[in-house]
C-alpha cells in the first residue's frame, strides 16, 4: 500500500452513520431497483454511503448503455449525494467500463463522490476502516483472475465502447451468463485459507477491513490483531445493510415492508 492510498477521506468528527451495503445484483426479479431505492432514501443521517461493488447483475457503466433499471438506481444515489453525503463505489466483478479516474466528466455520468477499483480506506473518528469488493483476494482462483484481468484492460475497454448499445447489452448478458455457469469449483468452496490468509496481511493495520462477494456474514479475526475482517452480508438474498454511528458502534439492518429494521 502506497502512501496516497492510506486514507481517502478524514473524517475526525463524523456527524451523521457511515453505512456499507454490497452485492445488490439488481434486475427486475428477485433484486428490483425500487427496492434498492427505497432503501438508499430511508438510510437516517448518510454521512458516508459505501458500496461494496456488484450493484447490478452486468452493468456497463457508459449512459448509452443504461436500462431504466440503472436510471433509477443512479437516481437514488444521486440524491444521496446531493443532500450531502459522500457516496463511494468499489468496483467488483459485474462492473465494466467504468473509469480508471472519477474525472469532471464522469461525475456528471456516476453519482459517486469516490471511485475505487482496490482497497479503499476511511478515517472515521478515532477508527481506521478499510472496503474491498473482494474478488481477487482467492488468488488460486486463476482462470476468474485471468478474465479480469482481460475484460479491464484497455483495449478491450476501448474496443467495448464503440459497440453499438443493444449489440453490448446482449454480449453483456452472455458474460453474466459466462459469470454464473463456470468455474462452479472455485465459487462453491469458500476459500478459507485465502481470506485467513488476506486477514493476516491487513489488519494490522486497521480496526475493521469491510469485503464484499463472497455473500456471507462473518467475523474473521487473527492472533495478535484487535482488527476484525468483516464480510459483508449481500442485498441480494438478504436485503441487509451495516451501519456504524459516530462512535464505530455496528448495526445489521435489514430491509422489510419499506422499513428498514436491527437484526438482533
Amino acid at each position: 500500500m502506497n502512501s496516497k492510498e492510506k486514507s481517502v477521506i478524514n473524517v475526525p468528527e463524523p456527524e451523521g452513520n457511515l453505512y456499507i451495503i454490497a452485492d445488490s445484483h439488481l434486475d427486475e426479479s428477485i433484486a428490483p431497483a425500487k427496492e434498492f431505492v427505497e432503501m438508499l432514501s430511508k438510510l437516517e443521517n448518510p454521512h458516508t454511503v459505501v458500496f461494496l461493488g456488484d450493484l447490478f447483475k452486468i452493468w456497463l457503466a457508459p449512459q448509452k448503455f443504461w436500462t431504466d433499471l440503472h436510471h433509477q438506481t443512479m437516481k437514488g444515489f444521486e440524491r444521496l449525494r446531493d443532500n450531502g453525503s459522500n457516496v463511494v463505489f468499489i468496483a467488483g466483478n459485474r462492473e465494466m467500463l467504468l473509469p480508471r479516474k472519477l474525472t469532471d466528466r464522469w461525475k456528471k455520468i456516476i453519482p459517486f463522490t469516490h471511485l475505487s477499483h482496490s482497497d479503499w480506506f476511511l478515517n472515521w473518528g478515532q477508527k481506521r476502516y478499510a472496503f474491498i469488493h473482494g474478488d481477487t483476494i482467492n488468488y488460486n482462483d486463476s482462470q476468474y483472475l485471468r478474465w479480469k484481468a482481460l475484460t479491464h484492460n484497455i483495449i478491450f475497454e476501448t474496443c467495448f465502447r464503440a459497440i453499438p448499445g443493444a449489440l453490448a447489452r446482449w454480449i453483456a448478458g452472455r458474460i453474466e451468463t459466462m459469470l454464473v455457469n463456470t468455474n462452479q469449483e472455485y465459487k462453491v468452496h469458500y476459500p478459507t485459507a485465502e481470506i485467513q490468509e488476506f486477514a493476516e496481511s491487513v489488519l494490522p493495520e486497521v480496526d475493521q477491513y469491510f469485503v464484499g462477494h463472497f455473500h456471507l456474514e462473518q467475523e474473521i479475526k487473527v492472533e495478535g490483531s484487535s482488527g476484525v475482517l468483516r464480510i459483508v452480508p449481500d442485498w441480494l438474498s438478504q436485503r441487509k445493510v451495516l451501519k456504524l454511528n459516530p462512535a464505530g458502534e455496528l448495526e445489521v439492518l435489514r430491509f422489510e415492508n419499506g422499513t428498514l429494521k436491527t437484526v438482533h
